[in-house]
């Protein structure tokens, strides 16, 4: 049983490697392109046609959730494949006696894998991948974290680029966007050694850093009420960022030719 729980844990380090760097990746390159869109439109004084007929909060809104589309139809085909894969491709590639072994090790028999005499490690692997219901969960975990971590930081980065000219001016005021992402990618790098530890649960529950490091933690198999509460206060989180990164929108695109710092962003959040 303990060879059996050494084996999964080597599957389960793994994928939350990979599923940390891809929120990693999906936060910072997805919330780059609203701000970088955000910024070109300014420049071209498209919003200030576009406010004429809609209001700031609802142009910004239908922004980040245009570019939060692109991300989640990008994450349903890589299910779509990895699903197929995993029901059809692997089954018929691999050799009998893997099968039968992975078979053996989803259904909790570790010695009737181990008489296979396959290699432990790759057996892990392929139960993981050919085991349905562990492959929707974690997609589906993927699909609400990367909706609900790009909402959140698209609010910020959009909101950003509403305050600057061009993406240069945008570096410094991005400094305090960009440092909850890599803190989060360092907590990861510590919560796989110990995925039940305090500072993994509390990581995993801060809005700014739980996309990164919920998705690093479920494939150890945590409790379903920490999914649910970290996604629930990641939701609740957005709508008052985008509350918040709204009152700088309706400022920030009609002004020009002056980079403005972060005590005049909290200013631009306080006016009616």
């Amino acid at each position: 049983e303990e060879d059996s729980q050494a084996q999964s844990s080597v599957v389960a380090t793994a994928l939350g490697y990979v599923l940390g760097f891809m929120l990693y990746m999906f936060l910072l390159i997805y919330g780059s392109m609203v701000m970088q869109s955000v910024i070109e439109e300014k420049n071209s004084r498209v919003l200030e046609v576009m406010v004429s007929s809609v209001r700031p909060f609802d142009l910004m809104l239908g922004k980040i959730l245009g570019v939060a589309l692109v991300a989640v139809v990008q994450i349903v085909v890589w299910g779509v494949l990895i699903c197929g894969a995993g029901s059809v491709l692997i089954p018929s590639l691999m050799p009998s006696d893997v099968m039968a072994g992975a078979q053996a090790m989803q259904a909790g028999m570790p010695e009737a894998a181990a008489a296979s005499g396959v290699d432990p490690n790759m057996l892990s692997a392929v139960a993981a991948m050919t085991d349905m219901g562990y492959v929707v969960k974690i997609f589906v975990c993927l699909l609400l974290f990367v909706f609900g971590g790009y909402l959140l930081y698209s609010a910020m980065f959009a909101a950003v680029g509403s305050a600057v000219d061009n993406v240069q001016d945008a570096s410094q005021l991005q400094m305090p966007i960009t440092l909850p992402i890599i803190l989060a990618l360092l907590a990861m790098l510590a919560v796989i050694k110990d995925p039940n530890s305090q500072l993994a649960f509390w990581f995993s529950m801060i809005p700014l850093t739980s996309p990164v490091v919920m998705m690093a933690r479920i494939p150890y198999d945590i409790p379903l009420w920490e999914v649910g509460l970290s996604l629930a206060l990641l939701y609740v989180s957005f709508v008052g960022m985008v509350w918040l990164a709204a009152k700088i929108y309706r400022v920030g695109i009609f002004m020009y030719g002056k980079k403005p710092t972060l005590k005049e962003l909290v200013r631009w959040v306080r006016y009616r």
